[in-house]
């Protein structure tokens, strides 16, 4: 016995070791969670399906393949609260992955904040206490009778176990974040909204730029492509999804979540998405779920800055409603309904929900099979758009869908100054999709199509980088010229989202152009524990629990 425990204790001490060290090459570790006495703690090395409240596996393979991948399953096993289940969950997220969390942060807060006033950062701060202030009030009062709330508060126990399994497990020889950090790296896309809100400079002044500035800062906004194309048999159906944002955002984590909660309300036990470490959330967003719904995302602009008078710190941030709607509904309509209440005016997206209970391949596509969700400070718009899926292809590129939506964020007098490559019908995106969807046949042509970027000789790119499926900032004349862009692509098929499978890929395309490497710049931006270079190929993921 004396020689297992010494066994153990040294195992746990190389799992610890390679915790800090993990940036020099790919590490595995493991680790079970227990809640005994009224205290979490947690075990590494130890994948204890019997006794442990939550177990899982952390595997880093980011600078070798482009990805980390998560698997936790929490609940299994005993009789604990659903609060246990989450809490213990994101307890064991936290420990596993604390020294990426740090490398995560220090990127983002560059991102978020660059040169920006400690007032500034002080703002922020204050609004997200207040807003995580009124939330936890809700939470404590109506519980009791609602479903939302209590499933809210299941998710805010996951959260607190995140910010204390880092806490007590933390990175050695680093700075230990405080809540802020984390408040920071969940609500990174609300802050795409608040950061306007809040800046004294105001929103950004559209009629002072040039056409070039005006792509260059859309670009840079945190804006993606996504494409759901059914083949013309509906033999197979494809959800796919390719993320803009800032290369220093590539510290990726795919996550594979189990949670056995008991609540009658929820809908959604396993869960797989694309992530980042300290998230809880997609952020892209892509997820794929065992209730049968696959979600994709994109951003869209709002020029009506009148609108962000509606943003408000008494609502729920669009990261929590994402969660809520994810874990609660059955369908697309259903998804819809939790998602538009109490709507922060923050992170103001197109969601497609397409419910594969909905998809008789090679027979029909059921009503209900895709339901498209649109977002503005002020107002939540929803619908089945299954019929216009039926003809092959359902496109986003970040312009609004829903005259409602497209005209109250102010589409109409925006397109009237800056020309019909602005619009929802010629936006570049839009004609290169209404162009090339049909070349889909397969995984690899879907993969293809959402890598694609020929801006030299695409006459529907007008020689700009940004005008394409997969933009590259990067290769941008000189002095509009940022890291910033395109930066990976998931895609999945009706097999494979039936058992939580996707393909991804880490950072810009280099399909057909040349791959991106740090070091080629010279980039003031953060990038911190990341690849130098992206030549990165597709990863299979598949959840292990």
């Amino acid at each position: 016995m004396a020689k297992v425990a010494v066994w153990k204790a040294f195992v746990s001490f190389l799992l610890l070791f390679a915790r800090i060290s993990f940036s020099k090459g790919d590490y595995s570790m493991n680790g079970t969670v227990y809640y005994t006495d009224g205290k979490y703690h947690i075990e590494f090395g130890v994948l204890d399906k019997e006794n442990g409240v939550a177990y899982g596996t952390y595997d880093d393979a980011l600078i070798t393949t482009g990805w980390g991948e998560l698997n936790i399953a929490s609940g299994s096993t005993g009789s604990y609260s659903d609060q246990t289940i989450m809490f213990a969950a994101g307890y064991l997220e936290g420990a596993l992955t604390a020294g990426r969390i740090n490398e995560n942060y220090e990127n983002n807060y560059y991102i978020a904040f660059g040169q920006k006033s400690e007032q500034f950062v002080k703002k922020v701060e204050e609004w997200f206490d207040a807003q995580e202030e009124w939330m936890r009030n809700k939470i404590k009062s109506e519980s009791k009778n609602s479903s939302l709330w209590r499933q809210m508060g299941n998710i805010v126990s996951q959260y607190d176990g995140l910010i204390a399994g880092y806490t007590e497990n933390p990175p050695k020889e680093k700075e230990v974040l405080g809540k802020f950090a984390f408040q920071l790296l969940n609500g990174i896309g609300d802050y795409l909204t608040l950061g306007d809100v809040i800046s004294p400079d105001g929103p950004p002044d559209w009629s002072s730029m040039t056409e070039e500035q005006i792509t260059a800062k859309l670009g840079r906004m945190g804006h993606c492509s996504a494409l759901i194309k059914v083949l013309p048999g509906y033999e197979d159906i494809f959800a796919g999804h390719s993320s803009w944002f800032s290369y220093g955002a590539t510290m990726r984590i795919y996550k594979h979540f189990y949670f056995n909660l008991r609540d009658p309300s929820t809908s959604a036990k396993r869960m797989s998405f694309s992530s980042y470490p300290g998230y809880l959330v997609s952020l892209d967003d892509f997820y794929i779920m065992d209730s049968g719904l696959v979600m994709v995302q994109t951003t869209n602009n709002v020029f009506n800055t009148s609108l962000y008078k509606y943003v408000s710190t008494e609502s729920l941030l669009a990261w929590h409603r994402v969660r809520l709607a994810n874990l609660m509904a059955h369908n697309g309509e259903e998804w819809a309904e939790v998602y538009e209440q109490y709507n922060s005016g923050t992170y103001n997206n197109q969601y497609m929900i397409l419910d594969l209970k909905r998809v008789e391949l090679k027979k029909s596509l059921l009503s209900g099979a895709l339901w498209v969700v649109e977002q503005i400070p002020g107002l939540v718009a929803s619908g089945d758009q299954t019929e216009i899926l039926r003809a092959g292809y359902w496109p986003s590129y970040n312009v609004p869908f829903y005259e409602e939506i497209y005209n109250l964020s102010g589409y109409p007098e925006f397109v009237k100054k800056h020309g019909p490559s602005r619009s929802y019908q010629l936006a570049p995106r839009a004609e290169i999709f209404r162009r090339d969807q049909g070349l889909v046949k397969n995984l690899t042509s879907m993969k293809h199509i959402l890598r694609y970027n020929d801006y030299p000789t695409d006459p529907y790119s007008d020689n700009n980088p940004y005008n394409s499926i997969c933009s590259r900032g990067d290769l941008l004349i000189p002095s509009d010229r940022s890291p910033s862009g395109c930066y990976d692509t998931k895609v999945t098929d009706y097999g494979m989202a039936k058992s939580l499978m996707s393909e991804a890929i880490n950072g810009p395309t280099h399909q057909g152009l040349p791959v991106f490497c740090w070091s080629h710049f010279s980039f003031p931006n953060k990038h911190v524990g990341l690849p130098d270079c992206y030549d990165f190929d597709f990863v299979t993921m598949k959840p292990k629990f």
